[in-house]
């Protein structure tokens, strides 16, 4: 009887054993989890850069309409007087300025704040000579809204010094019709 051989053994190193298969695995999810969770913490931050520029965006737009609207009040060449009044949450100016009209058209601009929805809400009515706008404190339902605060708004008028106070985004800014004194004040507040 012939003795049968063995085969020779199988060289280690040019296979993988299975402990040396799971560390691999281990490492890869590992790896895999640290750049899944790298990726969702660059894009929470990228979606609140995002926010906070449409927020910068919306308050610099609203300022700017408000600013120019302001102005560019129209003056009363009769009454020597620019045709502006309001009170606290509310703005009525004639201006030259119009926001949703023909630009170069004299308009009357009505702003009014809800401070229960947090919105500031916009009217605009092409025959500013009209004298039963006087009184006139339009409804809400009529309005467009402009924008929506969180963080919470305010308008004043003081009669006085004819200067339209917004308060937005941690920030005052103070505007005058050119006619009655020219210029913008900017105060943090």
């Amino acid at each position: 009887m012939k003795k049968m051989r063995r085969p020779p053994p199988i060289n280690n190193a040019a296979g993988l054993s299975l402990l040396e298969v799971m560390v691999a695995l281990l490492l890869l999810t590992m790896v895999s989890t640290m750049i899944s969770s790298m990726l969702n913490r660059s894009i929470f931050f990228a979606d609140q850069g995002e926010e906070k520029s449409q927020e910068i965006a919306k308050q610099y737009a609203l300022v700017s309409l408000l600013e120019r609207q302001v102005q560019s009040g129209w003056y009363n060449p009769r009454t020597k007087k620019v045709l502006i009044a309001g009170e606290k949450d509310f703005l009525r100016l004639a201006t030259a300025t119009p926001f949703q009209t023909r630009p170069g058209q004299v308009v009357m601009a009505f702003y009014r704040y809800s401070p229960e929805e947090k919105t500031l809400y916009y009217l605009e009515k092409k025959d500013f000579y009209n004298t039963e706008y006087d009184d006139l404190i339009p409804d809400f339902s009529e309005m467009i809204a402009l924008v929506t605060a969180e963080q919470g708004l305010s308008l004043d008028f003081d009669e006085e010094d004819v200067r339209v106070t917004l308060r937005y985004g941690g920030h005052a800014y103070a505007f005058r019709p050119w006619c009655a004194t020219a210029g913008t004040e900017v105060a943090d507040g």
